[in-house]
């Protein structure tokens, strides 16, 4: 946890990002490492946050990737499950 609030603090911003087509994930968390921006939260607003979620954690181990809009104790299973 003391990693994850450093990381936070050091970054200062946290895109909220709301991904309709997982094949989208990768690339725009690739886009965000590339300006500097080394995290991002994907809303569970879309039945596609879970499976974007999984796709950024298994492909850019180095993102820190968080759920936010998590309104239920299934989506928080899921956004854990995923990597979140």
């Amino acid at each position: 946890m003391t990693d994850v609030v450093a990381t936070l603090r050091r970054l200062r911003v946290v895109p909220v990002i709301v991904i309709d087509d997982p094949a989208n994930a990768v690339p725009l968390a690739q886009a965000l490492m590339q300006g500097g921006i080394a995290c991002a939260e994907i809303t569970f607003r879309t039945a596609a946050a879970s499976d974007a979620v999984r796709r950024i954690t298994a492909e850019l181990p180095d993102m820190l990737v968080g759920a936010g809009t998590v309104l239920t104790t299934e989506q928080a299973a899921w956004a854990k499950a995923a990597g979140a």
